[in-house]
């Protein structure tokens, strides 16, 4: 057994390349850390169905911690579905207050809402194609919210896609807004992710942790982005990316090779204890 125990780690730019692979020395490292009793999780701002073929992929599809922590998935052995672990929606009326925030401040952003297994957009924009493109999934295009409220219930995250400045702007716009109760953090610079404020990766590592009686100290997340701060800053041991951003790699424990150059298998191999190399 791993001294290690169970290892959580983000998806885009941290698992996967520049190009949206894995690399067969990641595949083989997370395989050989799983055969020796850990268990890997991916933990992601995508929906259940951007992450699921990757977990299959590696081996590894018995957990996946989804949408920036929102929501926890098990695949149930004896059936093969996939039942919640953990959920946190968001208040009722967020996207509609939000969709107003947007419109009365003149911000070009694609809103992007996802309940459960299902992501929506109002448009089948730029942004909406290349993140069909990056996670091959696909949106339902419909209206997303009217004046009693969100029609998207649960609302497990909303996802806010543009140029730096408007994503920079919208931030700036919800930081005068806590009664949304929302925490929104950037996967990247024009992404910005948004959670219920008691959403985040790190509280769905505490989540599964004590589901499977395993100690923090016995954790360790690996990840790249502003998103990823939480569970790099407070899991047993944190990983940064060689590509991840400065404050990643200032609250990381240690940082490794970019994703381009197997980082999560060197992680893998020097720090859980368990793999020579």
């Amino acid at each position: 057994m791993p001294e290690i125990q169970i290892v959580f780690s983000d998806v885009d730019n941290t698992l996967i390349t520049s190009d949206f692979k894995v690399l067969p020395s990641v595949s083989s490292a997370v395989q050989a850390y799983v055969a020796d009793g850990g268990i890997f999780v991916l933990a992601s701002a995508r929906p259940p169905a951007g992450i699921q073929p990757l977990a299959q992929q590696l081996g590894c599809d018995s957990l996946m911690v989804c949408l920036n922590g929102a929501l926890v998935l098990q695949n149930t052995e004896q059936t093969g579905q996939l039942t919640t672990l953990f959920e946190k929606p968001m208040k009722a009326k967020v996207l509609a207050q939000l969709e107003k925030i947007i419109a009365e401040n003149d911000l070009s952003v694609s809103v992007n809402a996802f309940s459960n297994q299902d992501w929506f957009s109002s448009s089948h924009d730029y942004w909406v194609k290349q993140e069909e493109e990056i996670t091959r999934t696909s949106a339902t295009i419909t209206a997303l919210s009217d004046q009693a409220g969100t029609m998207i219930e649960p609302l497990h995250k909303i996802l806010c896609m543009g140029k730096p400045d408007a994503i920079d702007q919208l931030a700036l716009l919800l930081d005068q807004k806590p009664a949304l109760h929302l925490s929104y953090l950037r996967s990247k610079p024009t992404y910005l992710e948004i959670v219920d404020a008691d959403v985040s990766k790190m509280r769905a590592i505490r989540e599964v942790a004590a589901n499977f009686n395993i100690p923090l100290k016995n954790t360790m997340a690996i990840g790249d982005g502003e998103n990823d701060l939480p569970m790099i800053e407070n899991a047993g041991i944190g990983i940064a990316m060689g590509n991840g951003i400065p404050l990643v790699k200032q609250v990381a424990t240690h940082t490794v090779a970019s994703n381009d150059q197997g980082g999560v298998a060197e992680a893998l191999k020097k720090y859980t204890g368990t793999i020579p190399e």
